[in-house]
């Protein structure tokens, strides 16, 4: 009879034995970075060193685009010219060339009243490419008068400048020339001279208009005549207006008198009229003036 091995059994431990128990499933430990069954994964942390590259590009090329309109016109990083100054004649000549190359500003640099023939040149300013430049510096040419000669592109304009209530401003502009002086500044009327009819009374408006006097146009003027053509007479006196004597019209029953004129505007011939009011309360005086149309 054989007999099992002498000797102590195995001792169990107090724990259960590794690895699965029958009836039991072991789940499988993920490898790192997997997410267990019934969990999301964690998202993946994205490189910022695209977003970082794109970013630079994009200021690169907003950099590039701002220099390049900063320093080409109109450019904003480009100092403006000063266009508003007129405290003195010669700050007045610099702000008109400047508002011609800026292209703003010019409105405000013309007198109030100013020569028909400076919308001419107002209208060539404003159109004028490039810039301009004072070409002859400002000089007197009368008491209180001044002159100056602004160049643009190939054209020269001589401006008149005189003293207004805020500062000086510009009264005429002549194409290829100085404007001539006025005989006064004043547009105050001198005292009425006396008239013998509307023929001497239309030839005394002629005289004073060719002389460039202003007061001595007006004082012939009718009382009741409207500001159109009083400021009409200032405009064109400033503009070197002359007149001849064509032929003239007396019109006894409708008490009126026409006088017929050639007129010279700036190089270009007119045919115009002086029309006076011969049963007027202080004696004949002019009542309508216009070199251009007859």
């Amino acid at each position: 009879m054989n007999h099992p091995p002498q000797g102590p059994y195995p001792q169990q431990g107090p724990y259960p034995p590794h690895g699965p128990q029958q009836g039991q499933f072991q789940q499988p430990y993920p490898p790192p970075g997997q997410a267990q069954f019934g969990q999301v994964p964690p998202p993946k942390k994205k490189s910022k060193a695209g977003l970082w590259i794109s970013l630079g590009a994009v200021v690169v090329v907003l950099g590039g685009a701002v220099a390049f309109t900063g320093w080409v016109t109109p450019g904003f990083f480009k100092e403006k010219l000063d266009t508003t100054s007129r405290g003195t004649p010669e700050q007045l000549a610099q702000s008109v060339a400047n508002s011609i190359t800026e292209q703003t500003g010019l409105d405000q640099l013309w007198c109030k009243i100013r020569s028909k023939r400076s919308y001419t040149a107002d209208e060539f300013f404003r159109n004028a490419k490039g810039g301009a430049k004072i070409s002859n510096p400002v000089h007197p040419t009368g008491q209180q008068e001044r002159a100056a000669t602004i160049t643009a592109g190939d054209l020269s304009y001589g401006i008149a400048i005189v003293p207004d209530g805020n500062g000086w401003c510009v009264r005429d502009a002549k194409s290829d020339g100085e404007p001539a002086p006025l005989a006064s500044l004043s547009t105050d009327p001198k005292p009425r001279p006396q008239v013998k009819d509307g023929t001497d009374a239309a030839m005394k408006f002629i005289d004073a208009v060719n002389a460039r006097d202003i007061p001595a146009a007006l004082s012939v003027m009718c009382r009741d005549a409207p500001d159109t053509t009083r400021d009409g007479t200032q405009q064109w006196i400033y503009g070197e207006t002359k007149l001849t004597v064509r032929k003239t019209d007396v019109l006894k029953t409708a008490g009126r008198t026409i006088v017929h004129v050639d007129a010279k505007l700036d190089g270009t011939a007119k045919e115009g009229r002086v029309e006076t009011d011969d049963h007027a309360v202080d004696g004949a005086c002019v009542t309508s003036f216009d070199p251009t149309s007859d």
